[in-house]
């Protein structure tokens, strides 16, 4: 596991705006641009929260830093991007021999990084390394949430959870970073003492008209951004960190109209055909 600066990032709630939780990006910027629009997210007031693995096989993953800065942006650290930081603890900037290839990008779609700059690697890591491991807030009806990348080990209520990530628990941190055996298991038991966890690196789909599943009081957030999935489409979602209303931007309704790294030239009216409660849009 990396050593990130810090591990646990506590924020207060929002008085100002609104706050949203977006699943895997995978480098699929152009994704969050048309979801961000289809809200009406206000950057002065709003805030997004990010489940991690926001650089994946896109080649616009290297794009990342300019998202890491934004100042409404707060994101956990995914799997994938702590793979990226202990390859370059492993080797630094040199070009990985065939077998760390393939452990550590090839695997995970990470091809890209072996085409960019020693200075941008750098400087990405220096970004990663900033990434806490999980995020505290509160919504302004007082509900008490945490948003990670993989699971809470089962059978762990959230203080415990906190306690063994402070501690640097490896066990508690592969969990947390890989784990996914409650959507396997299809566990809907409740993490004690906390209300609601956002969550992403298992792949899901909405639940015909209930939304995004939630596994006791774990909401689910990725729904395959910049994955090929048959016979369903995947895309990225944003999520009402409040209501629970959420849209899902489809990807293959960019895939026929551009190459990687093209801007998206969907129409933003398309995108609220999609919307699954109108009170977003109020």
């Amino acid at each position: 596991m990396t050593n990130q600066i810090i591990t646990i990032l506590s924020l207060p709630a929002n008085t100002e705006g609104r706050d949203f939780v977006i699943g895997d990006l995978r480098g699929a910027f152009d994704l969050l641009e048309h979801a961000l629009a289809a809200v009406f997210f206000n950057p002065d007031t709003d805030r997004l929260f990010s489940v991690g693995n926001v650089v994946g096989k896109q080649s616009d993953s290297a794009n990342c830093i300019d998202f890491f800065n934004r100042p409404y942006v707060h994101a956990v650290l995914g799997d994938n991007e702590a793979s990226l930081i202990n390859l370059y603890n492993q080797i630094g900037t040199a070009t990985p021999n065939y077998l760390i290839r393939g452990e550590q990008l090839y695997k995970k779609g990470l091809n890209w990084w072996l085409e960019i700059s020693a200075e941008l690697k750098q400087a990405i890591i220096s970004s990663l390394k900033t990434l806490p491991v999980l995020i505290e807030t509160e919504t302004l009806s007082g509900l008490k949430v945490g948003v990670i990348h993989g699971e809470v080990p089962m059978d762990m209520d959230w203080q415990t959870f906190r306690t063994q990530i402070e501690a640097d628990d490896q066990q508690t941190l592969a969990t947390v970073m890989q784990g996914g055996d409650r959507v396997k298991a299809n566990n809907r038991t409740t993490v004690a003492g906390i209300d609601r966890i956002f969550a992403g690196h298992s792949i899901v789909f909405p639940e015909d008209e209930e939304g995004l599943p939630i596994y006791g009081n774990v909401i689910m957030t990725d729904t395959g951004a910049a994955v090929t999935l048959k016979p369903q489409s995947g895309g990225l979602s944003i999520i009402d960190m409040d209501s629970l209303n959420s849209i899902m931007i489809e990807s293959h309704k960019y895939s026929k109209e551009r190459k990687t790294g093209d801007p998206a030239r969907l129409d933003i009216p398309d995108v609220f055909n999609i919307l699954e409660d109108d009170s977003l849009l109020n």
